[in-house]
């Protein structure tokens, strides 16, 4: 293994001491912390576009949810989406739309595996 090393030049221009300043970086206390932080949020805000928004939003609100458990997210859409008519349920309704595309995969699933591996008859392929 090669080891490489490089000692400074003794003799620095102005402009080679120029680019070797040591920025020292200002302790902040929580106040100022919290400015920087509002400050950065709002340029990367502002460099996003509608899509991006979207996405962030989305990925944000998955994140959440997801962090829940079966109770506390159906507790939480009941509470924020249902009207209070007792048969207006949306998180029953969504659990039934995943469970009945899950029988459908299922199904599918079922039906490929009973094709007996028949394959594609392509003309002069298989002669």
């Amino acid at each position: 293994m090669t080891n490489y090393q490089q000692s400074a030049n003794p003799n620095a221009t102005n402009s080679e001491l120029d680019a070797k300043v040591i920025v020292k970086q200002p302790k902040l206390n929580s106040f100022q912390l919290d400015e920087v932080v509002e400050q950065y949020a709002e340029l990367v805000l502002d460099r996003m576009d509608m899509k991006d928004l979207e996405q962030y939003v989305y990925d944000s609100l998955s994140d959440y949810y997801g962090k829940m458990s079966q109770t506390e997210l159906r507790e939480h859409i009941i509470e924020m989406e249902n009207s209070g008519d007792p048969t207006d349920n949306l998180f029953d309704e969504l659990a039934e739309n995943v469970t009945i595309t899950d029988l459908m995969k299922e199904k599918d699933s079922d039906e490929d595996t009973r094709s007996f591996g028949m394959q594609t008859f392509i003309p002069g392929f298989h002669d």
